[in-house]
């Protein structure tokens, strides 16, 4: 087999590459996706998101290693493995990064990757139900968003809503909002509409793949690339049968996610020279693939009361507070309540801190693609940000004295007493908003891994299109970011194409 354009990987930003790239009929693509199409219907509904979590269907199933910092414990490295990626297993939030952010990311060393030039992208792809009309909002995307109202909420998120008024944090009806990222509440942005999840294969994939250019190969596990010279020639993968297939490229894009988009570049030899060399892996570059893994790691804190908290009944995750801004202008914590127990009317508080100081490190323990890469996300192990977690446990230490809860007997059921580290190391856990394991910069910051066109240093036809080349990560959740890199991409291959 040839192809054009050989993308590895179905997820959020290769669905989205895929359809543009496709609709030029003269170009062949072929996406290469380990999991399968995702025939399971609790994918379909958002009631069902719960389930494939805490079941982890349709995941990669890893973990990072036990950490010391966090007790001992291993956490979950949520990944979908499937047809549209993660975008079919998460949680559906439609958030933006802060304006900020982007404009951080040009300013190191990425032109083309400003607010002002990302703009116009996020506009493109969304419909947005209720905002659709302000300009920096669109009306006729593929991706529909809205916002549920208090009414459909679980009660808990009612309840911290109108805590957060009494308390004088100021309401925010858009959170996408310029002015919405620090110091606000509001209701959380989905892409579920009329009660069906908004995913990648939905938006971007399921009229595309009626196209006779595009083919996509599920069950198709990659193992390294095909390097001769500058250039990438092939995808090597293994089909159903475990077989060995080798497809030849013109133009090669990694978009395996944060974990799998290392793994095949260090299995191909272009990562760490001296943890590729340990592995017997031949060195074509010696870039910094795996390093620069960031997270929004967050904690929990439960409280419980005398009726009406741990109703479960309505939706969850749906009202988010932002903390006041610090001196750079943003939030350093971000939360959503929960319901846990209806019949002990227990509740809690998920925080997690939308700019991780620590970084941690993805490598390859084997070149078999069969085994998980070793993870480690070095979680809990900076004071920085456990300053932040402290100070977000003080907030909400003051919430519950606020009416809106002190009306239901709001006590807490953990120890607010206990010292920070600890609490962290009993009840840490990953948001799965990870990114920046092929960091994008320019070929003179020894970090970065891809350039701002998104080509791997080095090589001419060989990009990585997904979360990994975050600079550094978005202040909220990921996934809506992934869609624009994915886009950003396209762009660059109309322009090589001279379209």
């Amino acid at each position: 087999d040839s192809f054009d354009y050989v993308i590895i990987g179905a997820g959020s930003a290769g669905c989205t590459l895929a359809n543009r790239l496709s609709a030029d009929p003269k170009l062949k693509v072929l996406v290469l996706e380990a999991g399968g199409w995702d025939s399971d219907p609790w994918i379909k509904i958002p009631i069902g998101w719960g389930r494939i979590m805490q079941r982890r269907l349709h995941d990669w199933g890893y973990d990072t290693e036990p950490e010391p910092s966090i007790g001992g414990r291993t956490m979950e490295c949520m990944r979908g493995k499937l047809i549209g990626g993660s975008s079919s297993i998460n949680a559906m939030a439609y958030v933006r990064g802060n304006k900020g952010d982007y404009d951080r990311w040009a300013a190191m060393g990425n032109p083309g990757w400003s607010w002002k030039d990302l703009l116009p992208l996020f506009i493109r792809i969304e419909t947005d139900v209720d905002f659709g009309d302000q300009p920096i909002h669109g009306k006729d995307g593929p991706i529909v968003i809205q916002r549920y109202r208090p009414q459909s909420w679980a009660p808990v998120n009612r309840i911290m809503y109108e805590a957060c008024i009494e308390l004088g944090v100021r309401e925010a009806p858009d959170l996408n909002a310029l002015d919405a990222h620090a110091g606000v509440v509001g209701a959380m942005p989905h892409n579920r509409y009329k009660e069906v999840r908004l995913g990648t294969l939905v938006t971007y994939i399921r009229e595309a793949r009626k196209r006779p250019n595009l083919t996509i190969r599920g069950g198709a596990l990659v193992d390294r690339l095909v390097l001769k010279g500058s250039r990438a020639e092939g995808v090597v993968y293994s089909d159903g049968t475990g077989a060995p297939v080798t497809v030849a490229a013109d133009q090669v894009v990694i978009s395996a996610g944060v974990y799998n988009t290392p793994a095949i570049l260090q299995r191909s030899g272009i990562g760490p020279a001296a943890a590729l060399s340990a592995l017997g892996v031949p060195v074509a570059a010696d870039l910094a693939v795996g390093r620069n893994l960031v997270d929004h790691p967050g904690f929990g804190m439960l409280f419980k009361g005398k009726g009406g908290l741990g109703i479960t009944t309505g939706r969850s995750f749906v009202a988010d507070v932002r903390g006041p801004a610090n001196a750079a202008g943003e939030a350093a914590w971000e939360t959503h309540p929960f319901p846990v127990d209806e019949e002990e009317d227990v509740a809690g508080f998920w925080t997690y801190l939308p700019r991780q100081e620590a970084q941690g490190e993805v490598v390859i323990r084997s070149r078999d693609p069969r085994l998980a890469p070793l993870i480690d996300h070095r979680y809990n192990t900076l004071d920085g940000d456990r300053r932040k977690f402290a100070e977000a446990r003080a907030f909400f230490a003051e919430m519950l004295a606020a009416p809106a809860f002190r009306r239901h007997g709001a006590t807490w059921v953990d120890d607010m007493n206990l010292p920070i580290e600890e609490a962290l190391a009993r009840t840490m856990g990953p948001a799965h908003h990870q990114a920046g394991t092929a960091k994008m910069g320019p070929a003179s910051d020894r970090t970065a891994v891809v350039g701002p066109d998104l080509r791997v240093h080095g090589f001419d036809n060989l990009r990585v299109a997904d979360t990994s080349i975050y600079p550094d990560n978005v202040m909220h959740n990921t996934n809506l970011t992934a869609y624009v890199v994915g886009e950003k991409a396209a762009q660059f291959v109309a322009s090589a194409l001279g379209q």
